[in-house]
């Protein structure tokens, strides 16, 4: 039942001129669904009056996130089972002892595939000034290689059932299921300028957007990725 809403907002979106306004219509609309079961299963588990609830845009057509009183993050899937999401959050709650950076600590409802987690602190690379950004270039390279490192030194035979993370979410299941390795780590995949929160001093103080987090078949997937997408922030305007 769920799904309806995501037909409904995808149908009229249709018929809206450009993919940004498309995207901007449908996330609306869902949001305009669903406020009730968000604002229902914020005051659940925070006990707040939910004051508003603002859209954020994403690239992602499968996805959108509102922010709900400018502090807790909600997301909501179309194509993600709740027992997907209750495996990300006990994936999460595995990891957070091994990493010094804070990372969401997500709370996922029991019947509709969406999750809210609280806001963490530090700001975003890309509201700090570029100049700034590649003269702590070396600081802020060394700190996420930490945390790549970290990670990679869970040892994945303590994750029970670990073959459950060789997928993230959303991610569609064909072909032959990958195998754990002798080369196999837990990656983030995604730590882009977006991802990577810094405090005023250039320290990275926490990583959010965990969502591609799992298990790949290098230690060298996730260090390459992140310096592509390092030099992709350099070179934006």
């Amino acid at each position: 039942m769920y799904k309806i809403p995501f037909y409904i907002s995808g149908f009229i979106s249709y018929f809206i001129p450009g993919r940004y306004r498309r995207r901007y219509v449908r996330g609306t609309i869902n949001v305009f669904f669903f406020y009730l079961a968000i604002a229902r299963f914020v005051k659940h588990i925070y006990g707040i009056r939910v004051k508003n609830i603002r859209f954020v845009r994403q690239v992602s057509m499968n996805r959108m996130i509102c922010v709900v009183n400018d502090r807790y993050y909600v997301k909501i899937f179309r194509d993600v089972t709740v027992k997907q999401l209750k495996d990300y959050k006990f994936l999460l709650d595995f990891i957070r002892p091994y990493l010094k950076v804070k990372i969401p600590e997500i709370f996922v409802h029991d019947t509709i595939p969406l999750y809210v987690a609280d806001k963490l602190p530090g700001k975003d690379m890309r509201d700090f000034d570029k100049t700034s950004i590649i003269k702590n270039e070396k600081k802020i390279k060394s700190q996420v290689l930490d945390i790549i490192n970290a990670m990679q030194s869970i040892p994945l035979n303590a994750i029970p059932d670990n073959e459950r993370f060789l997928f993230p979410l959303q991610y569609k299941k064909t072909g032959k299921k990958p195998k754990i390795g002798r080369g196999s780590v837990l990656a983030h995949l995604d730590l882009n300028a977006s991802n990577i929160r810094l405090d005023d001093n250039f320290n990275v103080v926490s990583i959010v957007d965990w969502d591609s987090l799992s298990i790949v078949d290098s230690p060298d997937i996730d260090k390459n990725s992140f310096e592509k997408l390092w030099e992709i922030h350099k070179k934006s305007k």
